[in-house]
């Protein structure tokens, strides 16, 4: 059971195969997040830990010493070889997948130990724009990888359940990075595209976090299994961003427009000069995150939101973004 093919190709009498069905449907209680330190990562170890009495959680990063989790959770360092991984899914039910893009063809990998080590429930690192969605790939390129991936975590459906989370944008993280979605807190400036009234849905960390720790409760552990979720903050458009934002600071922004028809068009020059540049694919993804290949209103090409679904608390589209300010906008954040 030591590769890709031998699992694919392993042969199950009745007996087994109903055992295994029924350790994938068991509760969830033991959970290993791996990112745990990264912008989902941090938040989903908070909105598990919330829950002791429900989750023991363990928070899996590259170096432990940089780590502050609450007391309840076991925090452990890992290089996510093999080896590490084997002995980390011993005796868990469910790892959830808080992993850089960047590190997403990582991902088989972490499919393959986690049905070898009889994991219940995986949710792979997705959190983003809908790779589901028929224009993804084209507009997208980076999410062929995350399609492959969820083709291949598919294959092992009566072995492994999967949930798969889409959550457009981060909404509160971006206003602390210069320049993402065409956000400037730091110049007090937004580019503005396609006039603005474009709407597009986006959730804040913090859901995404609450909606992990719903997903794998066992009130939606059944009818979350190998499902995509649809969740989100807010349905909103850059100009009521905007006017929040002069609201709350007190200031006008500096406002430069844009279209994404010609910020895909060079993004995509750029992405075949260098693929492993990775400024053409942020610029790919804001494009579409404001309307390009339609996947700005991703929950209603795909049958809904599942908010209420998952008792998701409704947030306050003013009070997020003073917080958003408040938290990332500080030196040093």
């Amino acid at each position: 059971m030591n590769s890709r093919h031998d699992l694919t190709n392993l042969r199950y009498d009745r007996t087994s195969t109903l055992s295994t069905m029924a350790s994938q449907h068991r509760p969830v209680t033991n959970v290993v997040v791996l990112g745990s330190t990264g912008h989902v990562g941090i938040p989903t170890v908070i909105a598990l830990s919330n829950h002791p009495a429900r989750f023991t959680v363990t928070a899996v990063t590259r170096d432990k010493s940089q780590a502050s989790f609450p007391p309840n959770v076991r925090v452990v360092e890992s290089d996510l070889s093999r080896r590490s991984l084997l002995s980390l899914f011993q005796d868990q039910d469910a790892v959830v997948s808080c992993l850089a893009t960047s590190m997403v063809d990582q991902q088989k990998d972490i499919v393959d130990i986690a049905v070898e080590c009889g994991i219940a429930r995986l949710i792979p690192s997705e959190y983003g724009l809908d790779s589901t969605h028929p224009n993804a790939a084209k507009f997208v390129p980076i999410t062929k990888t995350k399609i492959e991936n969820l083709d291949y975590i598919r294959q092992f459906e009566h072995r492994l359940s999967w949930t798969t989370l889409v959550t457009g944008s981060f909404f509160d993280r971006q206003f602390g990075d210069p320049g993402w979605f065409g956000w400037n807190m730091a110049e007090h400036q937004a580019t503005v595209f396609d006039g603005g009234d474009v709407e597009f849905e986006t959730t804040n960390l913090s859901q995404i976090g609450a909606a992990i720790a719903a997903i794998l409760s066992p009130e939606h552990l059944d009818d979350t299994a190998n499902q995509v979720v649809f969740v989100n903050s807010f349905t909103t458009t850059q100009n009521k961003v905007v006017a929040a934002l002069e609201k709350i600071t007190g200031r006008k922004m500096t406002i430069e427009h844009e279209t994404t028809a010609a910020v895909r068009e060079c993004a995509l020059v750029a992405h075949e000069e260098d693929p492993t540049d990775f400024g053409p694919v942020a610029d790919l993804v804001t494009a579409s995150v404001y309307g390009q290949g339609g996947l700005n209103l991703y929950s209603k090409s795909a049958g809904g939101l599942w908010n209420d679904r998952l008792g998701l608390e409704r947030e306050d589209f003013i009070g997020s973004i003073e917080k958003a300010l408040a938290v990332y906008t500080k030196p040093g954040a």
